[in-house]
């Protein structure tokens, strides 16, 4: 048993989990990154599938993602793109409910005011 529930009768999660939950936040588009499955808001990815190793990479909160690296080491990895990191899920180490929160974390960190986007868009006015 680990938090709360039994790590032998769990219901995985797919990339297919991860878009569906992405394409259904809204503002949502879907881009091809790098031959993958890209999810942007705003034209900022906060999320992409890794389909042939069923793994995602989102963006999170640095404190989070620290959190994670830390306690779940077999299911969440530091991602670094240049200067930023990101993190790497195994989606067979996550359940449907924990990946709907990320989901929706990672969403937040690039829909949130003040935001590299928001700034864009008031010059543009």
């Amino acid at each position: 048993m680990w938090l709360g529930y039994d790590r032998d009768h769990r219901t995985l999660t797919t990339t297919k989990e991860l878009a569906a939950l992405a394409r259904a936040l809204p503002g949502v588009e879907v881009k091809d990154h790098f031959g993958s499955p890209s999810f942007r808001r705003n034209g900022r990815i906060f999320a992409q599938a890794v389909v042939d190793a069923n793994q995602a990479i989102l963006k999170l909160s640095p404190s989070h993602q620290e959190f994670l690296f830390e306690a779940r080491a077999d299911t969440f990895k530091p991602e670094v793109w240049g200067r930023i990191r990101w993190t790497r899920v195994d989606l067979d180490g996550i359940e449907k409910p924990e990946l709907r929160q990320l989901v929706q974390e990672a969403y937040e960190q690039v829909a949130k005011p003040g935001t590299s986007s928001s700034k864009r868009a008031a010059k543009v006015r």
